[in-house]
């Protein structure tokens, strides 16, 4: 009976060591793949300054077109629709970046395979799915931009030209107007994203400094 006792304790003991002692090695795998991903978002930091600086100066220009009148209307208008380049270069940027980092993401999905532990597969799928929101939305963000600055094109390029008229400003005005609006929800639903990717990431972080 003593050695029967003793032989079950010893059994329930191993399972509970084995399950302790889960390797991490595939979970650690995926997350350093995740951080090297988001290395390659770093220069975003430095980007989204510029594109600050870069809408700045647009408020400035349209203060002045606001305060401008016949040729020096049209002067002001045309260097707002050139200033347009400028912001888009951002934005390309942004997107090579965003690009990168997604390239890199990707090759973490084959450690996420191998995760076998179900405590751990929970937490790394928790985090791929928050990831791949991100990148989706991110994509949604890029367009939306894009979109925004193609509107102000259409809206500034029409203001510099000879037979502009206030009915055909109003129209590219409004066009823009619901666009902005548009765009500024995308944003918001991104930056939810990134705070649960944020999130998700502390929780992977726990496990692997258990």
């Amino acid at each position: 009976m003593i050695g029967k006792k003793f032989l079950t304790l010893t059994l329930a003991s191993t399972v509970i060591l084995t399950a302790c002692g889960q390797s991490k090695e595939s979970l650690e795998s995926f997350y350093n793949k995740v951080e090297k991903a988001n290395q390659e978002e770093k220069v975003i930091v430095d980007l989204n300054e510029k594109m600050t600086k870069a809408e700045k100066e647009k408020v400035k220009k349209i203060e002045e077109l606001n305060n401008a009148k016949d040729e020096k209307f049209k002067s002001k208008a045309k260097e707002l629709t050139e200033g347009i380049k400028n912001r888009e270069e951002i934005i390309d940027n942004e997107k090579s970046a965003m690009d990168k980092s997604k390239k890199i993401y990707e090759t973490s999905k084959d450690d996420y395979k191998n995760i076998e532990d179900e405590e751990q597969l929970k937490a790394a799928n928790d985090l791929k799915k928050a990831l791949d929101d991100k990148y989706k939305a991110h994509d949604k963000v890029i367009k939306g931009y894009k979109e925004v600055l193609n509107t102000e094109h259409q809206l500034f390029s029409y203001l510099s030209e000879d037979n502009a008229t206030q009915v055909g400003t109003n129209k590219r005005s409004k066009k823009l107007e619901e666009v902005n609006k548009k765009t500024e929800k995308i944003v918001t639903e991104y930056q939810n994203d990134l705070k649960k990717v944020q999130q998700e990431k502390k929780d992977v972080s726990n496990i692997l400094n258990e």
